[in-house]
């Protein structure tokens, strides 16, 4: 029989040059944008992008974005924190876990948010008992 684990629901993605996030943080602050003086801001911003990508949240929801938090520093692991408007989608939508994971290369920071079903145990064989 064959195993029963994590299944992938949904993939979300989001692609962002670091050069861009740092002149936005330079006209309107960290503030603005949400983001914690700590870590790379790029990639925090990609993180919760790809996130609310693999939710596949509505506009009214995504556009919450302030309403995903981070912890973790700029080399992971991190731990999302749903609250205000997204943290009731999100436990609607959640039937497992995300997996982050990032990468960062030639001035580009990718994020990619896998969103999993918890694995599920295997359904008892039936026996037939003889009469």
């Amino acid at each position: 029989m064959p195993e029963h684990g994590d299944a992938v629901l949904r993939v979300g993605s989001y692609s962002v040059d670091a050069a861009a996030v740092d002149q936005l943080i330079a006209r309107h602050g960290t503030e603005a944008l949400r983001l914690p003086a700590t870590g790379s801001p790029a990639v925090r911003w990609a993180l919760r992008q790809a996130t609310l990508r693999a939710l596949a949240a509505p506009p009214r929801i995504a556009a919450r974005w302030g309403d995903i938090a981070l912890r973790g520093d700029g080399e992971g692991p991190w731990t999302l924190l749903f609250k205000g408007e997204v943290a009731p989608y999100a436990r609607s939508v959640l039937h497992g876990d995300i997996a982050l994971t990032v990468t960062t290369r030639a001035g580009r920071v990718t994020a990619h948010a896998v969103l999993t079903r918890a694995a599920t145990p295997p359904a008892p064989r039936e026996t037939e008992v003889p009469r």
